[in-house]
């Protein structure tokens, strides 16, 4: 008889302590939840792959401008909401769009240039610690405000390589060590489908962007989930390469050269 009524009281217990944790939380977080705005039909074209994009862009089914400004106007659209870009977006990858075009409607891009360039024309993103010439590289330290890098990370090197435009970077924790992505130079990023709600990190700005349809690829950085993570948060595709893969150069200040190390580069995007 004393065990069942304890365990009826335990049982009401944690019933009672689970509704005064909801009603804290619903105080604290807001009492409704914010989504990204739906897009419309014009904007579509942001909900393809970058494969997809690529290949339109060859066959000239669309224009790598239309591209390039139809991802600039998406994050213009949803970061008040997710907060997830430190610099961008980056006005001049619409110069390159229209050199690209220009390119293609005279015939100067021979196959083999399209072989070497996969990614010809197509936008993409990275997160802050990932270097990126003249743009912010801030680490999400607020003694680091405003410092620019002066040359691009090895995998920002590739991607640009292969034709790919750098439109934005994003958001991480400070110094890429917390579980969610926060710092003291923009503040805490949400999630595009719940703005209450985490992201995860520390690629938690290239997870809610691409969620957010603000960019076909990006670039994160993983040693124990810091990709994988967000992607799950944010219910996008993230993979971590084997480690040693890809050269860690300009990744949190790596030079490449470290004897070990186990942070790697990865993709992102919202198709695997």
């Amino acid at each position: 008889m004393v065990r069942r009524l304890l365990v009826s009281f335990l049982a009401f217990l944690h019933l009672a302590i689970d509704k005064l944790l909801y009603v804290c939380l619903k105080w604290y977080w807001g009492p409704s939840k914010q989504r990204c705005p739906t897009l419309q039909r014009k904007q579509l074209i942001v909900t393809y792959s970058a494969v997809e994009l690529a290949a339109m862009i060859r066959k000239r089914e669309v224009t790598c401008y239309e591209v390039v400004s139809a991802f600039i106007d998406r994050i213009n659209e949803v970061n008040p909401l997710v907060n997830a870009v430190l610099d961008g977006p980056i006005i001049e990858a619409l110069d390159e769009a229209r050199r690209i075009d220009e390119r293609l409607q005279q015939g100067a891009i021979d196959e083999a240039e399209l072989a070497a360039k996969p990614f010809l024309g197509v936008p993409f993103t990275t997160k802050d610690s990932t270097a990126v010439k003249d743009r912010l590289h801030t680490l999400g330290i607020v003694a680091r405000r405003g410092v620019k890098s002066n040359n691009d990370a090895e995998c920002v090197r590739l991607m640009k390589e292969a034709g790919a435009i750098i439109i934005a970077t994003t958001s991480i924790p400070e110094i890429n060590r917390w579980q969610e992505t926060r710092n003291n130079i923009i503040g805490q990023t949400n999630n595009p489908y719940d703005n209450r709600r985490t992201v995860g990190g520390s690629s938690g700005g290239e997870g809610a962007l691409l969620a957010a349809c603000g960019t076909p690829i990006g670039l994160g950085t993983d040693i124990g989930g810091s990709i994988r993570m967000p992607a799950f948060y944010c219910g996008v595709y993230g993979h971590k390469p084997t480690t040693g893969v890809i050269n860690t150069r300009g990744c949190s200040l790596r030079t490449g050269r470290e004897p070990s190390t186990m942070v790697v580069a990865g993709p992102m995007t919202r198709y695997a």
